[in-house]
C-alpha cells in the first residue's frame, strides 16, 4: 500500500499574503480597543439572533470507498488505503477520506490510515480535524517521518501563522528529519525545507539557509526549495544572489507568483521603480487573492495620517514622544537593515533608532537581553527586534515606512490602524520593552 504524501501541496508554494509584507503569511490586523459594553435596561431577557446558537450543520452524506459492495462486506485494509491513495491522486479528497476513514474504523492503530485521514482533511480545509488525526499517528508512532511531515506542514503552512505554531512545526520537521531514512532523498528534501520555512517565519533566516541549502542536495532540482532559498537570501539582505535565485525560479515557471513579487520588492529597493510595478502587477495577476493591489496612498497624506495617529494617542504616550521625532520613510535603509547581525528583514513595517527612556541621558547602554548592542527595533510580522544603539539619548527617532506598511491593508482605514499598531510597538520599544511582551499586548 502507498502512503499519502503531499506532493504539490501548500508548503511546496507557500502562499506569500500581503498581510505584512511577510514571505508567506502575515498575522491578520489587530483591533487597538473593544467597544464599550452597551447599557442594557432592565426586562425580561431576550436572545438576540447573535446570542442563539447556531443551527447544526445538516451530516455529511455517507460516502463510500467501494460502493459496488454490499455494506456489509469489510474491504481488507490494503485495499482501503490502496483505493485512499489512488483516489488522492486523482484530486478526490471526499473520496480518499471515505476510504481513509473505513480503513481506521476497521483498524484503529493503522499510522498509515490516520496519515491518509489527515492528508485528505487539510486538503478539505478542515485543519482542526487534520491536526487531530495527526496527533493520533504521532501518539501511535512518534518517529514516522512522514507522518512527521505532515505534521509540521500543517503548522507551518495551514494553520492560522504564529511563532508557536512556526515552533512547532519546526520541532516536529527536526525530528522527522532524525529518523528519515537517508535513502528517501525526496523525504530528508522535504523535511529540511520544511526546517528552513519555519526557521524563515522565526526570524533565523542564516539558519533557515543552511537547511535549505541541505534540501537542494538532497534533491537539486527542488524547485520549492529554490524559492525559498531566494527568501532566505532576502531576508539577509544578499540581494543580488536573492535576484538571481528567483530568476532561476522563473526560468521554469514563468507565473510564479510569489517570486515575481520578490523579485519587484528587490527592483523596488534598488530604484527601478517600473521594472518593479511590472513584476508586482504580474504577481497581481498571477495570485490576485495573495497580492492585491497596495491602495494608493501619497506621501504627503502618510505622513498626515502619522501626525493624525500621534495626536490620537493617550496623553502619556505623547508626553514620551515629546522628545522624540516621528518619521516617514518610504523603505528602510540598508544601513539599517544591515547594522544588526543577522540583518532585519527588509519588510520591517517601521523603526526605532535611540536607547530606551529609562537609559537616561549620558548614553551608556544597559546590556540588552540578547547580550548585543545594536541598533532599532523593527516592528514586523514576525515580531523581530533588535538591541539599543549605543549613542545619545537626544538622537531618539522612530520610523514608519510607507511602502511596506501600504501592502499590509486594503484601504485607508486598515492603514489609520496598522500606524497606529505599529507607533504603540514602537513606543513600547522606547520604553525599554522586548518583543515577548509587545507580543503578549497585541503588539507583534
Amino acid at each position: 500500500m502507498k502512503r499519502l504524501v503531499v506532493r504539490g501541496g501548500a508548503w511546496l508554494l507557500p502562499v506569500l499574503a500581503a498581510v505584512g509584507g511577510c514571505h508567506r503569511r502575515g498575522p491578520a490586523a489587530l483591533p487597538l480597543c473593544r467597544p464599550a459594553d452597551v447599557a442594557k435596561t432592565p426586562g425580561p431577557a431576550v436572545a438576540s439572533a447573535s446570542d442563539r446558537d447556531p443551527p447544526e450543520p445538516p451530516p455529511r452524506p455517507l460516502l463510500r470507498c467501494f460502493p459496488e459492495q454490499p455494506a456489509w462486506v469489510d474491504a481488507p485494509v490494503a485495499d482501503l488505503l490502496d483505493r485512499a491513495s489512488d483516489r488522492f491522486d486523482h484530486g478526490d479528497y471526499a473520496g480518499t477520506l471515505a476510504c481513509a476513514e473505513e480503513a481506521a474504523r476497521q483498524a484503529p492503530r493503522s499510522v498509515e490510515a490516520h496519515h491518509s485521514r489527515a492528508i485528505a482533511l487539510m486538503r478539505l480545509d478542515r485543519l482542526d480535524e487534520a491536526r487531530d488525526a495527526l496527533e493520533l499517528a504521532l501518539a501511535l508512532a512518534p518517529d514516522d517521518s512522514e507522518t512527521l511531515a505532515a505534521a509540521a506542514d500543517l503548522h507551518i503552512n495551514q494553520l492560522p501563522p504564529s511563532g508557536d505554531g512556526s515552533s512547532v512545526g519546526l520541532e516536529y520537521a527536526r525530528r522527522g528529519s532524525r529518523h528519515v531514512s537517508r535513502r528517501d532523498s525526496e523525504g530528508v528534501a522535504r523535511l529540511a525545507l520544511l526546517e528552513g520555512q519555519a526557521l524563515i517565519d522565526l526570524g533565523r533566516a542564516g539558519e533557515a539557509l543552511r537547511r535549505i541549502d541541505a534540501a537542494l542536495v538532497a534533491s537539486p532540482h527542488f524547485e520549492a526549495a529554490t524559492y525559498e532559498r531566494g527568501v532566505a537570501l532576502f531576508e539577509l539582505c544578499r540581494f543580488d544572489e536573492s535576484r538571481r535565485t528567483f530568476g532561476k525560479v522563473l526560468s521554469s515557471s514563468a507565473d510564479h507568483a510569489h517570486a515575481l513579487y520578490h523579485l519587484g520588492l528587490i527592483e523596488e529597493r534598488g530604484g527601478d521603480d517600473a521594472a518593479a510595478e511590472r513584476h508586482l502587477a504580474a504577481a497581481t495577476a498571477a495570485d490576485p487573492k495573495s497580492f492585491p493591489p497596495a491602495p494608493e496612498i501619497s506621501a504627503a497624506d502618510f505622513a498626515e495620517r502619522i501626525r493624525r495617529a500621534v495626536a490620537g494617542l493617550p496623553a502619556d504616550f505623547r508626553r514620551d514622544l515629546a522628545e522624540v521625532k516621528v518619521e516617514a520613510a518610504e523603505l528602510p535603509e540598508l544601513d539599517d537593515l544591515t547594522a544588526e547581525k543577522p540583518p532585519l528583514s527588509p519588510t520591517i513595517l517601521g523603526l526605532f533608532r535611540g536607547l530606551p527612556l529609562d537609559y537616561g541621558d549620558d548614553g551608556a547602554a544597559a546590556p540588552t537581553p540578547s547580550g548585543r548592542a545594536g541598533k532599532g527595533h523593527p516592528a514586523s510580522p514576525s515580531g523581530a527586534s533588535a538591541g539599543p544603539l549605543q549613542c545619545d539619548a537626544g538622537d531618539r527617532t522612530i520610523v514608519l515606512y510607507r511602502r511596506n506598511l501600504l501592502r499590509t491593508v486594503r484601504d485607508g482605514p486598515e492603514l489609520d490602524q496598522a500606524i497606529a499598531r505599529t507607533l504603540l510597538h514602537e513606543v513600547g520599544h522606547l520604553r525599554g520593552e522586548d518583543d515577548g511582551s509587545l507580543r503578549d499586548r497585541g503588539l507583534e
